[in-house]
């Protein structure tokens, strides 16, 4: 270190000076952050104001546009020829487009039609491909297929408008057979008006709307407040056709309060005064304790000593700290600096920023240097630093404060960083966490709901509707049941962002939790929200590869339109979510609108499900049985095991109602349970009882197909009650197979090796495929009663029944309708092969007693069996 630099720096009034230095740097900076903060605050208040009315702004501007669409669809309407009573058409239309003073039709680009008439008859036979300021725009128009948009510029009724062109095909999607323009005439004005310009600057903001010119790149001012000089404003930009806006926002008094600002600067300029007197009258005392004691201590040591502590303090320190001179030399450092440049103090000292980094980088601490010396006070920058020591990267943010000396000469350049990587990121984190699923990273509930607001607001004072779509995916339970959460997870942000381009950027798509999905449209009909839901739908049903597994997943969706529905958010999420619920009891994989029915109906579905909960507790629940017939000897070789609610006060509840509800609200493993149990015990009291040998059939729903367990719970279960496993067989949809075939390969595999017969229930409804079908252990395919309740009458359903017996003698499988009900059904099943039946024909279902009875006189089913081919 230079020793008359380092002695001045042992000068009392030069410590003064630093400590000075040091202490108003410090709270200088604490009163910039304070500053900067409320300024970013500001700031980010102002970018949402820019961003909402950027959003109405275009919203508007697409409004308007739409009109072009209206004229093309009456062009085609009217087979591309001359409307009649265009004046009239176009005079009731214009109400519905705020801001189009003018429409106009110009077949093979020349103007034909123009409405109001009345101030634009010049405008007739003007050809737009040669004039002068609409050829090059009309070209471009005609060349793209799309809809374009030209402008500011002055119109003939005076002001300042946009023009709209849209190009008119035969064949759009290949721009085929051109007809010409649609063209609208918007006046800026009416757009800005129902935009909220007035209250911007009731709000004291000022602000520019503009663009860059197509032609020459320049700025080109579209609209504008009254105060135009804005001091560092915010800027949003957003696409229009063909172009893109930009607008320009700031407070018209500046940003933040310069005079807190300079009381806090004085305030902390008397507190560093305050703090450099302490400072003095401690360094006096010092200085006479130093003179007391020269006398018996040498003043070498008492110098080292000093030295010492000088440099244990400036170590303890975390913050990088350093010195230069003028001329960007080293004077001195701490130990943390000493980690940056991977180098020691005394290695440190002497050299510049150029021995120790890249040139670029040097040259960018050189120049902050250079400008704190001529602003003669402290300055303030954020910084990315790697360190050469271990590698670290993060932000610092540097203050670096001009020293001078008694004699007011500069010294050099006091330099102190403090990392501030761990602030940038949580900040980052924060923002994230409060506006957005941390897994799809669609908007969440908090910012669902500010969007919405908005979007009612809009078109609430646009008299248009809103419609809320609430998704909700069919059984996917079961995947993260039988598959995990993780895949579970996987399957969500596939989904989501399949779903997202589907949708127009004023819509919104948001995800809830778990498997539910909200998406608004604002500005739509009854027949757009409807439309938009069978694309959801269609969308969701496509197959997705997750790892080894190939999902098929269906959802249902409830709709709810504001303002016929409800009219603030809650209500309208309520009656979507209602909706939804009745489009699964409805059989999944549809949509519904609410309607005030579904209020009465999700009471009862509520009552039932409470219900449901303690039905097989207090001993309503009950098995029938329904006998299955061997078609070749009439002998019963089975009974299907059906369940039968009996409720106290309501009666008897169709399974049709309360096994949906079983299956929504995960009853369903637990009543399922009961229902193998109750089924198998009986079939064994029936074995020990002496009756012929038959087996039970029991129904498995698709969540307890695909539970984990199941092949352990059937096995829990027959060895219990010690029924030999050939006497159960258990009946599963083709539906629910096909959800995930792999895993239902592998459970039908385990049961099978149990010796427990599997079949296909309702073959045919659902989809299948042949390649899985014949990997599935089952020995039997059951005909679904639908098939079979028209054969006398639809050659169509007749076809159907022969395939699917041929199919199962093909695959060594045995074939059995169900919903057999006359003599003729039977014939034609006998007739084809079929190798069983079963429905009301020869029995309905039965309780224990009856069938007992039943079985006790087998030749009443025989006989009706034997009667039918006579």
């Amino acid at each position: 270190m230079n020793k008359s630099i380092l002695l001045q720096l042992r000068n009392p009034k030069t410590i003064l000076v630093i400590v000075f230095a040091l202490s108003f740097s410090l709270l200088s900076l604490t009163v910039f952050n304070f500053h900067t903060l409320e300024s970013e605050k500001e700031r980010a208040r102002v970018y949402t104001i820019a961003a909402n009315y950027s959003y109405d702004i275009k919203f508007n501007l697409e409004r308007a546009l739409s009109s072009t669409y209206t004229l093309e669809a009456l062009l085609k309407q009217n087979n591309g020829e001359f409307i009649r009573n265009f004046e009239e058409i176009v005079t009731e239309i214009l109400p519905s487009y705020p801001g189009v003073i003018e429409l106009a039709i110009a077949p093979r680009g020349i103007v034909e039609q123009v409405a109001p008439l009345a101030g634009n008859e010049k405008a007739l036979g003007l050809n737009l491909f040669e004039a002068k300021n609409q050829s090059k725009e009309s070209f471009l128009a005609r060349e793209s297929g799309n809809l374009t948009l030209a402008g500011p510029l002055e119109l003939v009724q005076g002001g300042i408008g946009l023009l709209g062109r849209l190009p008119i095909f035969e064949d759009r999607a290949k721009k085929e057979n051109f007809f010409g323009f649609a063209v609208a005439v918007i006046r800026i004005s009416e757009i800005f008006d129902t935009a909220k310009n007035v209250q911007l600057e009731a709000e004291g903001l000022s602000y520019e709307m503009w663009r860059k010119h197509p032609d020459t790149s320049e700025k080109q001012i579209i609209f504008k407040s009254a105060h135009t000089q804005l001091i560092d404003p915010i800027s949003y930009t957003f696409e229009v056709p063909n172009n893109t806006w930009t607008i320009t926002l700031a407070p018209t008094k500046g940003w933040g309060n310069p005079m807190a600002f300079m009381l806090l600067e004085l305030g902390a300029l008397v507190f560093a005064l305050m703090l450099a007197y302490m400072a003095k009258l401690l360094i006096e005392l010092k200085i006479i304790k130093i003179a007391l004691e020269s006398k018996v201590i040498q003043t070498t040591g008492e110098k080292n000593i000093l030295e010492r502590q000088f440099e244990v303090l400036l170590d303890a320190i975390p913050d990088l700290i350093w010195l230069k001179d003028p001329n960007g030399i080293y004077l001195f450092c701490n130990k943390a600096f000493e980690r940056f440049f991977g180098a020691k103090e005394k290695d440190i000292v002497g050299k510049s920023d150029y021995d120790f980094v890249e040139f670029q980088l040097a040259n960018f601490f050189r120049t902050h240097d250079i400008i704190a010396m001529e602003a003669e006070a402290p300055t303030r920058n954020e910084e990315e630093l790697s360190f050469k020591e271990d590698g670290y990267n993060g932000i610092f943010e540097t203050i670096k404060t001009p020293v001078y000396g008694l004699e007011k000469e500069l010294l050099g350049v006091l330099g102190i960083a403090r990392d501030i990587t761990a602030r940038k990121e949580n900040e980052e984190k924060i923002q994230k966490l409060e506006y957005f699923d941390p897994l799809t990273a669609l908007p969440n509930k908090l910012q669902l709901r500010l969007r919405v607001e908005h979007d009612l607001s809009i078109v609430q004072r646009q008299n248009e509707q809103l419609a809320v779509l609430f998704i909700d995916f069919d059984h996917f339970k079961n995947i993260n049941d039988t598959l995990g959460h993780a895949i579970g997870d996987d399957l969500l942000v596939k989904v989501s962002k399949r779903l997202k381009p589907l949708l127009r950027q004023v819509d919104t798509l948001s995800r809830q939790g778990g498997d539910e999905f909200i998406v608004v449209l604002p500005g739509v009909s009854v027949d757009d929200a409807a439309h938009m839901a069978k694309r959801l739908l269609q969308a969701i049903e496509q197959p997705i590869k997750l790892e080894n597994n190939e999902l098929i997943i269906t959802a249902s969706i409830g709709i709810a339109l504001y303002p016929d529905d409800g009219k603030d958010i809650d209500t309208l999420f309520k009656c979507a979510d209602a909706a939804m619920y009745l489009a699964k009891q409805n059989g999944r994989n549809n949509y519904r609108f609410f309607t005030s029915e579904i209020q009465s109906r999700s009471a009862r579905i509520l009552g039932l499900e409470n219900a449901l909960r303690y039905a097989h507790i207090r001993g309503e629940l009950t098995l029938h049985y329904q006998p299955q017939i061997s078609l070749s000897d009439g002998k019963i070789v089975g009974v299907e095991a059906l369940l039968r609610w009996h409720h106290p006060e309501l009666g008897m509840i169709s399974p049709v109602e309360f096994i949906p509800i079983a299956e929504e609200s995960g009853q369903i493993l637990l009543i399922g349970e009961w229902v193998m149990r109750t089924a198998a015990k009986q079939m064994k009291a029936w074995i020990d009882m002496g009756f012929p040998a038959i087996s039970v059939a029991v129904n498995l729903s698709a969540v307890q197909f695909h539970h984990a367990h199941l092949s352990q719970l059937v096995s829990t279960i027959i060895d219990e009650v010690k029924l030999p496993p050939w006497f159960l067989e258990i009946e599963l949809t083709e539906s629910a197979a096909a959800q995930n075939p792999i895993h239902a390969i592998e459970t039908m595999n385990e049961l099978s090796a149990k010796g427990i017969r599997l079949s296909i229930d309702d073959f045919g409804t659902g989809y299948s495929s042949l390649s899985y079908l014949k990997r599935f252990k089952v020995y039997k395919l059951k005909i679904d009663q639908s098939f079979i309740r028209d054969i006398d009458v639809d050659p169509e359903d007749r076809a159907i029944v022969k395939t699917i017996i041929a199919l199962g003698k093909s695959l060594g499988l045995k074939t059995i309708a169900e919903g057999v009900e006359t003599k003729g059904q039977l014939d034609f099943l006998k007739e084809n092969g079929c190798d069983e039946a079963q429905g009301y024909y020869f029995s309905k279902p039965l309780n224990v007693t009856d069938l007992e009875a039943l079985l006790r006189a087998p030749e009443i089913i025989v006989q009706k069996n034997s009667s039918s081919l006579q």
